[in-house]
């Protein structure tokens, strides 16, 4: 069984697998400036999505992606949905099952608290993943969402009442039944 969290960002795009051997994370550092035109835009988006799709990972067994933060009020609206769009387009193009969850369930299935900051997400995440050295709160992030998975397909126990309040929030594949 192979579950990939992924976190999605311009700057750094939180990674996460989840399988047999244990825990894996990775940071998917980028940078762009404000004049960037359209060609290096596209160029950076691509780089991403192709850097998280590297390694076979179009033979994961679910994917569980952060989705996007719709009230947030962030720059690059456009370039952050395009590059959740096209992660998300080659994943369902590899019939590999995506569940989207909001940032919100994320910070609620860690912390407790769906308006938690990333430190706390990060040092919760941290706390029931002790064997893994996360070195940034994308990590953290890439790997609550691997492990929302890995609890919804009943590989790890959901023993917290707040685990199992996130999980009934998550948009699962359509595919699945309960």
């Amino acid at each position: 069984m192979r579950i990939v969290g992924i976190d999605p960002s311009l700057t750094g795009t939180g990674l996460a697998i989840l399988n047999q051997h244990g825990a894996w994370v990775t940071t998917i550092m980028t940078t762009g400036r404000r004049g960037d035109g359209l060609a290096e835009r596209d160029h950076r988006i691509r780089y991403i999505v192709n850097e998280v799709l590297a390694d076979d990972m179009c033979n994961a067994d679910l994917a569980v992606i952060e989705g996007p933060a719709i009230t947030r009020n962030a720059g690059s609206a456009w370039d952050r949905a395009g590059l959740w769009w096209r992660i998300v387009h080659r994943l369902l193009a590899n019939d590999v099952p995506v569940a989207v969850c909001p940032p919100s369930t994320r910070a609620k299935w860690a912390t407790g608290r769906g308006n938690a900051d990333k430190a706390a997400v990060a040092v919760a995440v941290a706390r029931m993943w002790p064997d893994v050295e996360l070195t940034d709160d994308n990590q953290a992030d890439a790997l609550a969402l691997a492990s929302m998975g890995a609890q919804r397909l009943g590989l790890l126990p959901t023993d917290k009442k707040h685990h199992t309040d996130a999980l009934a929030a998550v948009a699962w594949p359509e595919t699945w039944e309960d």
